[in-house]
């Protein structure tokens, strides 16, 4: 019998997300990010990235930033309450929350002190989370060789269907970063089944749900955005095509089977 491995959201995971779109916002803007704040805050032996950024924050210009100063604030306000909600970070002595006034630019440099703090106090918990998420991906697969062993039964992918999943899944990670069409709830999940398909994915597999289980997620983007969300779908529809495809063979259906659920392309 085999242990199941569950993947589930880490709270760190979570914050350090919002940290990530927080720093691209930087980084469109001109504006150096806070992960490289604080890795520069460490290499010049500064007391704390607080002190640092106190050094450099007169340099900054905050032109380029000041018409997002809504999206960002919308990312510190989940940040802060993500924070406050979840248990997990009950431990942590947090930052106070930003004192804002009638200046964005100066509001904006309270913003990058909190997340600069949070992100060094959390640090831990994430370098943990990501500890976990590779034991548990090692035990994915080592689960997956078990169940192969024992049922002596396995789908292999060829090279090349491999190589084109992984490069079907970094697509529709970049598509999806860069969509409008989701909100950032939605893109965050859609992200985290990317994530988590793309480290299970070898050459052997006892099955290919994570594959079938985009499909659903196909379905409902294009009941919600219809054509706006072609992109997406054809690039799930390819992923499906080709774990039928391997399916079929290790069936040992005749080799031009189609799928009837997904049609025929050549149509």
């Amino acid at each position: 019998m085999t242990n199941e491995v569950v993947t589930n959201e880490n709270p760190a995971l979570a914050i350090d997300d919002l940290i990530k779109q927080y720093d691209q916002f930087l980084k469109t803007s001109g504006v150096q990010p806070i992960l490289t704040s604080v890795a520069a805050a460490k290499s010049q032996n500064y007391e704390s990235v607080v002190t640092y950024l106190a050094d450099i924050m007169n340099s900054i210009s905050f032109a380029k930033l000041l018409p997002k100063y809504e999206n960002i604030l919308e990312i510190v306000a989940e940040l802060i309450a993500s924070l406050d909600e979840e248990s997990y970070f009950s431990h942590l002595d947090l930052p106070a929350i930003p004192a804002l006034g009638h200046d964005n630019a100066a509001n904006l440099k309270e913003f990058m002190n909190y997340i600069a703090q949070v992100k060094v106090l959390i640090q831990p918990l994430i370098d943990d989370a990501v500890g976990s998420n590779k034991n548990n991906q090692l035990l994915s697969a080592i689960n997956n060789k078990k169940k192969i062993l024992d049922k002596g039964f396995f789908y292999e992918f060829t090279d090349g269907d491999l190589d084109r999943i992984q490069e079907l899944i970094n697509e529709l990670r970049k598509e999806i970063t860069v969509s409008d069409l989701f909100d950032d709830s939605h893109r965050r999940r859609l992200l985290r089944r990317l994530e988590a398909m793309q480290s299970e994915m070898h050459k052997k597999m006892s099955d290919v749900d994570r594959i079938w289980g985009l499909v659903g997620d196909a379905g409902i983007v294009i009941g919600k955005f219809g054509k706006d969300s072609k992109p997406f779908v054809d690039r799930i529809k390819e992923l499906s095509q080709i774990a039928w495809k391997t399916q079929a063979r290790a069936e040992e259906l005749p080799s031009s089977s189609q799928n009837p659920l997904l049609g025929n392309e050549e149509e």
